[in-house]
């Protein structure tokens, strides 16, 4: 083999090389629930977004995965005040999405950020100022007695601060709020004192239950001693009736002489019992 077909030779065999290590560096996968944004050197980023899979790309071209199926993010803790200046330490998560459509527009936002530094600055950055927000209007007690409705709002205002850049928020999970030393001393004094009024609203309420019984128990036996007395009395003037009919119809004949009185033109006579004076 002459010196011009073993240059041939590795210049071919050279070209075939680069040739496939461009073709492997050519080969992008996306992964399951991603799509990715691409951005050409020469005249910038494309409109469509590639979805979930192995894709050819030019060695020119960068592309950069955000997730467009549901992400769950677990921030660090941090602090908020209360709206009478107590603080608290709070650690919220949350499960959110990237908007297909505005992929484009997020990635021209944040410079071509990836969604992991998009979290932990420009997302997390929303979410603190949520809670402040929402933390600012409940007191410390109120916020322990609320933390539903003040993880509910949490919600809401870090949804409207965040959906028009195209960042879907399906929820958000507020952590159980933790007070300093200090702070959860005087809440458990506060806590004290009123389990201790509600005990003393309880016996007031048992005492007013029993002092009820009482009179309903006290009503009923005058009632039953006032119907026993009408009923003797009721009695008393029966017999009392009784007695006086016997007596006078006795008066009656212990007063009578015997005598039959004679009536003129008859032949029954009538008798006349003489009426005691």
């Amino acid at each position: 083999m002459n010196i011009k077909t073993q240059v041939g030779a590795v210049v071919l065999g050279g070209g075939i090389l680069v040739g496939g290590i461009l073709g492997v560096m050519s080969i992008t996968a996306i992964g399951q629930g991603h799509a990715g944004v691409v951005y050409n050197r020469s005249h910038g980023i494309e409109e469509k977004a590639l979805g979930q899979g192995w894709h050819m790309v030019s060695p020119f071209e960068k592309v950069t995965e955000y997730p467009i199926s549901t992400e769950t993010v677990k921030g660090g803790k941090f602090s908020v005040q209360t709206k009478d200046g107590k603080p608290l330490k709070v650690q919220i998560s949350y499960d959110y999405m990237n908007e297909l459509e505005k992929l484009p527009k997020i990635y021209d936002k944040f410079k071509g950020q990836d969604s992991e530094t998009i979290q932990d600055g420009w997302l997390q950055t929303r979410l603190k100022k949520a809670a402040l927000n929402v933390f600012s209007q409940y007191s410390v007690l109120e916020v322990f007695q609320h933390q539903g409705e003040i993880n509910a709002k949490i919600e809401e205002d870090f949804r409207k601060q965040v959906e028009k850049t195209g960042f879907i928020i399906d929820s958000v999970t507020l952590g159980a709020p933790t007070p300093d030393s200090k702070t959860a001393a005087a809440i458990q004094k506060v806590v004290d004192a009123q389990q201790k009024l509600e005990q003393l609203q309880i016996e007031k309420e048992q005492a007013k239950v029993k002092a009820e019984k009482k009179k309903i128990d006290a009503q009923g036996t005058a009632d039953s001693d006032r119907i026993k007395a009408q009923g003797e009395a009721d009695a008393n003037v029966i017999v009392n009736k009784s007695v006086s009919e016997k007596l006078t119809d006795y008066k009656a004949v212990t007063g009578w002489d015997g005598k039959l009185p004679t009536v003129t033109g008859g032949s029954t006579p009538m008798v006349t019992i003489p009426q005691s004076k």
